[in-house]
């Protein structure tokens, strides 16, 4: 019988640091035949630039609301809602530009999730929840003119960090072979420009996307 190369498998050790993109394997069934699968990764969701912001992404339904709008786990993950029921986005992430800086107020100078349809971006704030802290904000889906897919964005900006410098005393020798000391401005923390990033759902399947559903009849 003919065995064929398992996806599972391709994907596994793509994970472990191989790049299979566009490989082909052969497995031999039996002494005269061979079959094979040729897989093709698809671009990693994250892209494939450097990236200045990482950002963790998920949506939680909110405790609010009364009969069938009335959540059996408040704060339970999901991402499907009915209109009235309280969406709530929560975001944490790193500023790699700095290292891995955990995203807090002390560099965000701004995040806000853009709704199609919601003229005023919602402000994400920074809060404790349990016994972390991240950002986060609610959404009353109330009179919402649509249902079906969501396709938000949550617009992060970081705070430009200026240079510290300070002045100190350097002897330089000039031309006549004589020493003189000068005042110069050494850079002891280069300068840290604001960056921006957005998180969307693009690419995901359809079924993972955030998605309004109407309050069923009766």
């Amino acid at each position: 019988m003919k065995r064929m190369m398992s996806g599972v498998a391709v994907g596994a050790l793509a994970l472990g640091g191989m790049s299979l993109v566009g490989m082909t394997s052969a497995v031999p069934a039996a002494a005269d035949s061979t079959t094979t699968t040729t897989t093709t990764l698809a671009p990693p969701v994250q892209g494939t630039t450097p990236l200045d912001i990482v950002m963790n992404v998920d949506t939680v339904v909110g405790t609010s609301g009364t009969g069938v709008l009335k959540p059996t786990v408040g704060c339970a993950q999901t991402n499907e809602f009915l209109i009235g029921q309280t969406v709530v986005f929560r975001m944490s992430g790193q500023d790699v530009k700095t290292g891995g800086t955990a995203l807090t107020p002390k560099n965000v100078f701004s995040a806000t999730v853009v709704i199609p349809g919601v003229a005023a971006p919602l402000v994400l704030s920074y809060g404790n929840h349990g016994t972390v802290a991240f950002w986060s904000t609610g959404w009353n889906t109330t009179g919402y003119p649509t249902t079906g897919i969501v396709n938000f964005k949550i617009i992060v900006q970081t705070i430009a960090v200026p240079a510290v410098t300070k002045r100190v005393a350097v002897r330089i020798r000039e031309s006549n072979g004589k020493y003189v000391t000068k005042i110069r401005t050494k850079v002891i923390k280069r300068a840290v420009k604001g960056e921006s990033a957005t998180y969307t759902q693009a690419g995901y399947a359809a079924p993972s996307d955030l998605t309004l559903n109407a309050v069923p009849a009766g």
